[in-house]
């Protein structure tokens, strides 16, 4: 499957969202949307391709960081991450391609471009391969308390629910198409979509939780997998484990990602190392072991060295 998708949707070192094999005739041309040979929408960059690819390792290390960067020059927002480099076309609602990008007139949620699921999806993408800094600023564009230290175009609006887009302030989708510019140039506000949508504020947590802390708990062993900017040194976090307390001490250094040390109480914690194809990969911990000695400890401390010293980031 790798071989096949870099084969065909890997094209001109960029990544195609979609390829139609027109008739089943396989010498016929092959026709790509979402890619920069696209002549029927005008959208040339899509952004969930490019992540999942990360996420699920389909890329060598430079293809990643290829992408990274197209993503940095053509999908990126002040508000984060954006679906397309610009939005689909709108005939009057009439469709050719892709039903409700082509047919709905609000210009907001997945229309708009900045639909937050997507966006989170790109910061777990951004701690996959350990860019610690990148990730934590973009955990931070989906906070909506104190978000217009953030994104300066944000409107204001409550900061105590979740948002599951950021939504320009275009009076209909014609001007969308062309005045799009103004959102990356940050000249026209942005309201928060609709608030607390489906699972996007349990996406948030998990990703704070599982990545951020890198704490993710399995039937036999506990992993620990943090990706902290170094300004969070020295950051503690009290958890309660198999109904033990536990409070974990992170010292970051460096990148901020990669597990070079763990002790329980001032002794060394075994573990073994998951694989991850852009980095050090997470600790793992047996859940036994680490149950029986902290049955045996009194203050019950897990120290985590993230980073080394003196490395630079992804």
């Amino acid at each position: 499957m790798k071989r096949d998708f870099l084969r065909l949707l890997l094209v001109d070192d960029v990544l195609a969202g979609y390829a139609l094999f027109d008739g089943g005739d396989a010498s016929a041309p092959v026709r790509y949307l979402l890619h920069p040979r696209d002549e029927s929408t005008g959208v040339r960059y899509s952004l969930l391709a490019m992540i999942h690819a990360i996420l699920e390792g389909l890329f060598d290390e430079a293809q990643m960081r290829h992408h990274l960067r197209l993503i940095d020059e053509h999908l990126s927002g002040p508000d984060g991450a954006r679906l397309f480099d610009r939005p689909l076309p709108y005939r009057g609602g009439l469709q050719r391609h892709f039903q409700r990008a082509e047919s709905a007139t609000f210009f907001g949620r997945e229309i708009g471009l900045m639909y937050m699921h997507a966006h989170l999806r790109y910061a777990q993408a951004l701690a996959h391969v350990g860019d610690s800094e990148r990730f934590f600023h973009a955990l931070c564009q989906a906070n909506p308390i104190l978000l217009r230290e953030i994104v300066p175009t944000a409107a204001l609006r409550p900061s105590n629910c979740y948002y599951s887009s950021s939504d320009a302030k275009f009076a209909d989708r014609y001007q969308a198409h062309d005045e799009y510019e103004r959102v990356l140039r940050g000249t026209i506000e942005l309201d928060g979509g609709w608030r607390v949508y489906s699972s996007g504020a349990g996406i948030l947590l998990s990703l704070i939780v599982r990545h951020l802390l890198g704490l993710r708990l399995e039937a036999d062993a506990l992993l620990i997998d943090p990706v902290l900017p170094p300004a969070l040194d020295g950051l503690r976090v009290h958890a309660v484990l198999m109904g033990h307390e536990i409070e974990i001490v992170y010292r970051v250094q460096g990148t901020g990602c990669g597990v070079h040390a763990l002790t329980l109480d001032g002794r060394p914690l075994a573990s073994t190392e998951e694989a991850n194809p852009y980095r050090r990969g997470a600790a793992r911990i047996a859940l036994s072991g680490l149950l029986e000695e902290a049955e045996a400890t009194h203050r019950r401390i897990v120290v985590v060295q993230v980073g080394q010293a003196g490395a630079s980031g992804a």
